[in-house]
């Protein structure tokens, strides 16, 4: 089983908050990154959403 951790606590996600799309690099390649819920709900904060 995979057990992704939050990249930006560092936890191992129990619950997932959301997934992180990077922009594409000259192969075509997207970096994803896992948020957690409670990072996520910080990140959404930092920008002005609810």
């Amino acid at each position: 089983m995979i057990k992704p951790t939050c990249a930006m606590c560092g936890k191992e996600l129990t619950r997932f908050g959301a997934i992180l799309l990077g922009p594409p690099n000259k192969a075509d390649v997207v970096k994803k990154t896992h948020l957690c819920v409670s990072c996520y709900s910080k990140l959404m904060k930092k920008m002005g959403k609810k």
